[in-house]
């Protein structure tokens, strides 16, 4: 990847376009807790969500799916497994994978099926908050449950191939030496009245969905853009969940401006942040 180019407006909201014309089958191992709002989520996109878990399905599943999303929130040794067979076999059908290392810093046990999970061969993306990421990249325990408590430096360094989206109060792409910056409203975070139970699973949903139909003559850059476009696109939903008073019309309102990625309104809204660089 030569670097992040300037994303615009039109390039981004194209992305959710396709989506829905598209309707790409999104395989997801997910975390039980958020299953249900990821595939909602996906549903809302206009993505076809198919959450399967058992090993000895997954190469078929693989196979068929457009994107495999790997979630490891709640892992175990057949999770485990299951994953391992995802990568090996979407690096054989050459498609990329969206790996989400939950927890990774809280357990021995997470931190090393991740690291076996990113020793393989594959391209795609590994969101991330910067506690998880920091664990990854250190190769050490933060203690930090699923959250990220302290402030966490993170590498420049990204392997070649993979690009690390780092969620949180600002969001930031990391690949091959490069970093940058997302622009978001602060407001997006501040504002919310609610921690919406499984954003953090559906943020890595999205980033799956996004990276089924991004189309490049260099695969790299198009999973570049796939992790922008997943970044921006949650921000906008999470602002439309903002606006709410109660937890239940937030998470609504959160599937609804899922749902509105692929309208004008949505590009009207990018074109508005990039005015104010």
């Amino acid at each position: 990847m030569k670097g992040i180019w300037e994303k615009t407006a039109e390039q981004i909201s194209e992305v959710y376009q396709e989506i829905r014309r598209q309707k790409p089958l999104i395989h997801m191992i997910p975390n039980t807790v958020s299953a249900a709002l990821c595939a909602d989520g996906l549903s809302a996109l206009g993505a076809r969500p198919l959450m399967a878990v058992a090993a000895e399905e997954m190469a078929e599943i693989t196979g068929q799916a457009d994107i495999s999303v790997v979630n490891l929130g709640q892992l175990n040794q057949e999770k485990l497994k299951a994953a391992e067979q995802v990568f090996t076999c979407a690096e054989e059908f050459g498609r990329p994978v969206v790996l989400d290392p939950v927890g990774c810093g809280a357990s021995r046990f997470r931190l090393l099926a991740v690291q076996k999970l990113l020793a393989l061969n594959w391209k795609g993306i590994v969101k991330g908050n910067r506690s998880e990421l920091y664990s990854i990249q250190q190769n050490q325990l933060t203690r930090e449950g699923i959250d990220t408590v302290a402030k966490r430096q993170l590498l420049s360094k990204v392997p070649s191939g993979r690009v690390y989206l780092a969620t949180g109060q600002m969001d930031c792409l990391f690949w091959e030496d490069r970093k940058q910056e997302l622009l978001r409203p602060y407001e997006t975070r501040e504002k919310i009245r609610y921690n919406i139970v499984g954003t953090g699973c559906l943020s890595g949903a999205v980033a799956g969905a996004c990276c089924s139909v991004v189309n490049s003559s260099k695969q790299e850059e198009g999973i570049l853009l796939a992790a922008a476009a997943s970044s921006f696109g949650m921000a906008f939903a999470l602002e439309q969940a903002g606006k709410e008073s109660g937890y239940g019309s937030a998470k609504s309102a959160l599937l609804d401006g899922l749902c509105r990625l692929s309208e004008n309104e949505f590009q009207e809204w990018l074109r508005i942040r990039e005015d104010r660089k």
